[in-house]
């Protein structure tokens, strides 16, 4: 399995399977399922807000929500676009590892520096 699996918030549908760059795209195998793809994701600039445990719709509701109250205690504008990361398999019980990610417009990083916010902060919001 790889390691996270990724869910858009919003959508119950998309599910994404990260791969190692190593690994050209022309080289995987064949999906089974036509639903299936693989595709090439570009680089994003994200906030994100870590959490321990199970996670379940509620968590992820509740750190959504902490994480969109930080960004506008900042300042910082998002996009809408919300992610959940789970990284652990499902037989790993304990010092599970989750996240909740919003994407930032690409001039973020600019309006951060502008702001006088160090990154190190918007990259620990809590």
């Amino acid at each position: 399995m790889t390691s996270p699996v990724t869910m858009c918030l919003g959508d119950s549908i998309t599910m994404m399977f990260m791969v190692p760059k190593k690994y050209k795209k022309e080289n995987l195998p064949e999906p089974l399922e036509s639903e299936i793809q693989f595709r090439k994701e570009p680089a994003r600039t994200v906030a994100a807000l870590t959490f321990g445990g199970w996670a379940n719709d509620a968590k992820i509701a509740r750190y959504k929500e902490q994480l969109t109250t930080a960004l506008k205690r900042e300042e910082i504008v998002h996009t809408g676009r919300f992610y959940f990361l789970g990284y652990n398999p499902p037989y790993e019980v304990f010092q599970r590892k989750n996240e909740v990610l919003v994407e930032l417009p690409t001039d973020a990083l600019d309006l951060i520096s502008k702001k006088k916010i160090d990154p190190k902060t918007v990259a620990h919001l809590k």
